[in-house]
């Protein structure tokens, strides 16, 4: 202990012994006070002086002639009003390009033009088309960024002492209307017209209650019949899907009668192909016959060709048939094709129209036709030539005359036959081109038409199924829809009802007073002052402000700021002139917080002579409001204690690093203390990091010293910027000591540099 009072016993002494170090010494106790005392008085009362702030006010309003003959013009009534507020530096003009030219060059911080139909929208503010009463507001925030604040408030004030003048303009003549018509009314009978009108009101309105009630249960049924709808799109959903499994089996059944088709076409070609081959053949056989020298030769070739004429009757009947089959199956609605074939031609199909036209099933049921009646004929030629030629066998092998004879009929019969195969080839040959050319490409392009219907309907029953699906969703929609209006006509039913029930009781009012009272009441109510009600209207609520912890004016109310940032620059300032470290000679083995509190003493005293200069120039020479001035004065003492315990700390165990760290501090402080603006409207990383400075605890414990006290808050906010003390100690006495060596070494290396 003894110690340290040497050390700070040494260091008085030096400064009394010293005059240069004593004005020094006095000079580090003052300058923080002006700090303070500077910036509280130029904040004192900045309001004070917008006179000089500059806005220019141009009214271009054109006025408006009342039906009296009267001329009214509001802008310039606003003008005169402007001109008894001193306020505001209000500066008017007639230009308003001048005005703007003066806001743009920085003449005036603002400008206020009055639109030219301002009067004219007063006054007319119930008709159609009613456009507001305007005024257009210009400002220069380039030049000052309060500036603009301060004329906002200006504008603001004019805006709600326009609106004041509309809506008593506004009152006025409501009234001024309402007056007369209680003086028509005072020389006329309309009193029974006007409860007439009441009860038509009220039986319209009870006339739209039913009506709301009949949209109520129509939308009661709606809203069933959307349910059920609902219900059956699953039904709906699972048949369509059925209808596409259908048709695509009917796809596959027609894709195997494509098939079937060209069997039944390769059948067809393979059966003409045999007819033709054998009419060949039965007329080689007769060419080949030699009936007038070989009788029995000629005799066997009849009997083959009588064969295969049979052969070719029965496949041309065969085809006949099966063309006949075809043409009848063809008309079916089964929705399918079926068909087999084999090597005599057999077939049949089945679809949804007929795939061969009835003109071409008809030419060619007609060559067959005729093909047939020719073999047939064919046959009877066959027969005479054969008995023929059993005649010329039985006279010996006609060697006689009358064998002569019926070789020459043979011959003739022969021609006569070989003429109706070659028809009959040439007919069948037609017969052929006809089946290739007309009949399969008809059956090949009903089939495509079938198959691209079948795509197409299956396309359009996926869309189907879509668009179920999506109906769902639709339902849904409806059904809340309905249930919302069905909510709102309730609610719109219940005002309804109220307002008529209403309406009700007061024609059972009117009906049960007397005559001259239902007049001498409402003509009460329309009769008054005009400008009375107008002035009412204009301004129907008063407001009355109750201040609490009110403060004389904004100087005082920054006075917590400012006071507890100069006790922070004072305490800067002192490890900035004076040794943290004393001088350890004529001491008796120092400890090291020995050293720490020999030397912190002088940067106490210096800081509590600070602190008492700061409150007394508050008090005496600012007048600030303080309401306590002994816990102000305590107020400054502990933040004068707790700022210079921390700053001497800092600069202690980290040198200048420590040092600068402490003016790092002040600036964020300046910042984000909430000692200007509330920390509300400050920046989220300031509103999350004040709490771990010691700015706010002693701004706070000092407005309460100003404003008045509040519960244990003054004490509260005291602990806690204490723990910052705290925290100070523990940097000088702890923290400090592994530092000591690297502290040492930087110093030396500065030292090296002849420059730091």
């Amino acid at each position: 202990m003894k110690n340290i009072w040497r050390i700070f016993a040494k260091d008085i002494k030096g400064l009394v012994k010293n005059p240069f170090a004593m004005i020094i010494a006095l000079g580090l106790c003052v300058i923080p006070s002006l700090y303070a005392w500077f910036n509280i008085y130029s904040n004192w009362d900045p309001y004070a002086n917008t006179s000089n702030i500059k806005i220019a006010v141009v009214s271009e309003d054109k006025g408006y002639t009342l039906s009296d003959g009267t001329t009214e013009n509001m802008g310039n009534e606003v003008v005169e009003e402007l001109k008894e507020n001193t306020k505001i530096g209000w500066v008017f003009l007639e230009d308003s390009d001048a005005a703007l030219e003066g806001v743009r060059n920085g003449d005036y911080y603002a400008a206020v033009i009055i639109s030219d139909s301002f009067t004219y929208s007063m006054y007319n503010v119930f008709k159609e088309n009613f456009k507001n009463p305007t005024i257009t507001y210009y400002e220069n925030e380039k030049r000052n960024a309060v500036a603009t604040k301060i004329t906002d408030t200006a504008v603001s004030t004019v805006k709600q002492s326009i609106n004041e003048k509309f809506i008593e303009v506004v009152a006025s003549t409501i009234f001024t209307q309402t007056n007369e018509l209680s003086s028509e009314m005072e020389n006329q009978d309309v009193f029974s017209e006007f409860e007439g009108k009441l009860t038509n009101l009220n039986n319209n309105l009870i006339d739209y209650s039913d009506m709301i009630d009949e949209f109520i249960s129509a939308n009661a049924v709606l809203e069933a019949e959307i349910k059920t709808a609902d219900g059956e799109l699953p039904k709906l959903s699972s048949q369509i899907q059925n209808g596409e499994k259908s048709f695509q089996n009917s796809q596959s059944n027609l894709n195997s009668t494509k098939t079937s088709l060209e069997n039944f076409s390769s059948n067809v070609q393979t059966t003409l192909d045999g007819i033709n081959h054998s009419i060949n053949s039965i007329t080689t056989d007769i060419n080949n016959a030699n009936l007038a020298q070989n009788a029995q030769s000629t005799a066997d070739n009849l009997n083959k060709t009588a064969t295969d004429t049979a052969e070719l009757i029965r496949q041309l009947n065969q085809l006949k048939k099966s063309l006949a089959d075809q043409a009848a199956n063809s008309s079916g609605t089964t929705g399918s094709t079926e068909g087999t074939g084999s090597t005599e031609g057999t077939g049949s199909t089945e679809g949804t129209g007929s795939i061969v036209s009835d003109e071409v099933n008809q030419q060619i049921n007609q060559q067959i036709q005729e093909i047939l009646n020719t073999l047939n004929s064919m046959n009877n030629g066959a027969e005479d030539i054969q008995n023929a030629l059993n005649a010329l066998l039985q006279q010996g092998g006609g060697t006689d005359g009358s064998g002569q004879i019926v070789a020459d009929m043979v011959n003739r019969s022969v021609a006569s036959v070989t003429q109706v195969l070659n028809n009959c080839s040439e007919s069948i040959t037609n017969l052929k081109n006809m089946y290739t050319n007309s009949l399969v490409p008809q059956m090949d392009g009903v089939l495509n038409s079938v198959s691209q219907m079948l795509g197409n309907v299956t396309k359009l029953l996926d869309n189907l199924n879509t668009a179920v699906n999506d109906m769902g969703v639709v339902f849904d929609g409806i059904q809340t829809t309905v249930s919302d209006t069905t909510e709102s006509l309730e609610q719109i039913q219940t005002v309804i009802d109220n307002v008529s029930t209403k309406l009700t009781e007061l024609i059972n009012r009117l009906e049960s007073a007397e005559d001259d009272e239902k007049v001498d009441a409402l003509l009460k109510f329309l009769q008054g002052d005009p400008e009375d009600y107008g002035a009412f209207f204009a301004e129907p609520v008063q407001v009355t402000t109750q201040e609490i912890y009110a403060i004389a004016n904004y100087g005082s109310a920054m006075t917590p700021f400012y006071s507890v940032l100069a006790l922070w620059v004072g305490g800067t300032i002192l490890v900035a002139l004076i040794k943290v470290k004393p001088d350890t000679a004529g001491l008796s083995n120092p400890k090291s917080y020995q050293l720490f509190f020999g030397r912190y003493l002088l940067f106490f005293v210096c800081g509590q002579i600070q602190a008492a200069i700061i409150v007394l120039g508050d008090i005496y020479l600012l007048h600030c409001q303080i309401l306590y001035p002994g816990l102000f004065w305590l107020t400054a003492a502990l933040a004068s204690f707790t700022f210079t315990l921390f700053i001497y700390a800092m600069a202690l165990a980290f040198g200048d690093v420590g040092k600068a760290a402490a003016v790092v501090v002040m600036v964020i402080q300046i910042a984000g203390s909430g000692g200007t603006y509330p920390i509300e409207t400050l920046p989220e990383i300031y509103q999350k990091i004040y709490i771990f400075f010691p700015f706010p605890y002693a701004i706070n414990a000092m407005r309460e010293t100003i404003g008045g006290m509040y519960g244990s808050d003054y004490m509260k906010y005291l602990g806690e910027l204490l723990l910052f003390a705290v925290a100070a100690l523990l940097i000088g006495l702890v923290i400090r000591l592994p530092f000591v060596k690297i502290n040492h070494f930087v110093e030396k290396r500065m030292e090296d540099t002849e420059m730091m």
